[in-house]
C-alpha cells in the first residue's frame, strides 16, 4: 500500500503582498509609489512631512535685512 501526499496551498498570502521599501529597505506593504520607487507608510509620511517643511522654508538667495546709514 502506498501513501500519497496531498498538496496544500498556503491560505495566508500576506507574504506576497510585501515589497522592499526604497527608503528604509524593510519589507512592508506598498503605501506610496514615486517614479517607480515603492515606499512603506512610515517613510511616505516622513517624506510628506519634510516636503511640507521645505515649502515653508524661504529661498536662501532672498536677503531680508535693513542697513542703517550713519549720518
Amino acid at each position: 500500500m502506498t501513501r500519497q501526499m496531498q498538496i496544500e496551498l498556503e491560505s495566508d498570502a500576506n507574504h506576497r503582498a510585501l515589497r522592499r521599501c526604497y527608503s528604509c529597505g524593510s519589507y512592508a506593504r506598498p503605501f506610496d509609489e514615486l517614479n517607480g520607487a515603492i515606499r512603506c507608510e512610515p517613510c511616505a509620511k516622513k517624506a510628506r512631512k519634510s516636503e511640507r517643511n521645505e515649502e515653508t522654508v524661504t529661498d536662501p538667495t532672498v536677503v531680508d535685512f535693513v542697513v542703517l546709514a550713519d549720518s
